[in-house]
């Protein structure tokens, strides 16, 4: 089911990639950007991942706590150097979605083949590819991505799913939220 704007974040807790418990919930009383991503190949989610780490200390200094989520298992995620760099930011592998299904994030294969149409998906794609990330053999075709804003009172401030493999919050939303 869903998230949606005003209902109360669903907490979790869970251990990232660095070993680290994280817990939701212990966040309450700080502005929190949840991030949904398909897998530790995709292109796209990758390039939004480095978009988002290049601001994160801009964030911070507003308040905003960055967490992402893959569906890759957190190995996979340790093997590339792109993602250990995300640190301090935590990074979550949930090959079993559990946290996806939590928040509602959905599998579609129409949405898939929309991105197809977006403007700009091949140079994404081409730079993305750059990267030279590892391969998730495990990882889901039609996993759309989809980013949460969750205010200091633990409540859904912004629940953006995806259009396409390509489409998250803008960063001028985050920036809104975050006071910037």
């Amino acid at each position: 089911m869903k998230i949606t704007k005003g209902q109360t974040a669903p907490d979790f807790a869970i251990t990232d990639i660095y070993g680290k418990e994280i817990k939701l919930s212990s966040y309450k009383g700080k502005k929190i950007m949840l991030g949904f991503f398909r897998n530790v190949n995709c292109p796209f989610c990758n390039l939004r991942v480095h978009e988002l780490k290049k601001l994160r200390e801009k964030f911070e200094e507003a308040g905003l706590q960055m967490i992402f989520v893959f569906e890759s298992k957190p190995e996979l995620l340790k093997m590339s150097i792109f993602h250990t760099e995300v640190s301090p930011i935590p990074l979550i592998g949930d090959p079993s979605k559990v946290l996806y299904k939590q928040f509602g994030v959905e599998q579609s294969v129409v949405k898939l083949l929309s991105t197809f149409f977006t403007k700009g998906m091949m140079d994404d794609m081409k730079a993305g590819k750059a990267l030279n990330l590892p391969e998730d053999k495990e990882a889901t075709t039609t996993l759309i991505p989809a980013d949460f804003l969750i205010d200091e009172n633990f409540k859904i401030a912004t629940a953006h799913y995806g259009g396409h493999l390509n489409d998250h919050i803008s960063i001028q939303d985050i920036k809104n939220f975050a006071g910037i």
